[in-house]
Parts: C-alpha cells; structure tokens; sequence
C-alpha cells in the first residue's frame, strides 16, 4: 500500500503508542469520523481532526493521558 507522507509519519508515531494496532484504529477513524477518507490519502490539513478522533477512540485502549499525547503528537504533524 503506497501511503502519503503525513499517513506514514501520522502512523509511525501511533505504532509508538498503539502497537500494531495502530493501522486498523487509524483505517477506522478516517473511514467512518472523516467522510470516507482512506488513511492511506490522509493530508496535514486532515491531522488535527483525526487527533480528536484518535484521542477519543485509543483512550479504550491505553491510559488517557498516553491517549491525549498521542492525540497532540498528531495534531503537531505538519507534513
């Protein structure tokens, strides 16, 4: 699967925090919070919408405050 630049980077520091998890809860979150966007297409203006969402969903998954640094690392990706 080729993946935009912001998808890679937006991935490589959610696997820091989710595992390999990560791919199949950011697929999630672009597909049904993001009108369809694939995660594979995601852009920088995308970053800070998806944060919210990965907040809110990882925080099942992982402690909250883990949850809200990953979100903020995210939101920061500008590429």
């Amino acid at each position: 699967m080729i993946m935009s630049t912001t998808s890679d980077l937006v991935l490589a520091v959610a696997t820091e925090y989710l595992g390999p998890a990560a791919i199949t809860l950011l697929e999630r979150q672009t597909k049904f919070h993001m009108a369809g966007l694939s995660f594979q297409d995601l852009m920088p203006e995308h970053c800070s919408e998806l944060a919210n969402w990965v907040g809110i969903a990882s925080s099942m998954f992982i402690e909250q405050d883990q949850a809200l640094a990953l979100a903020e690392q995210i939101r920061k990706i500008k590429a």
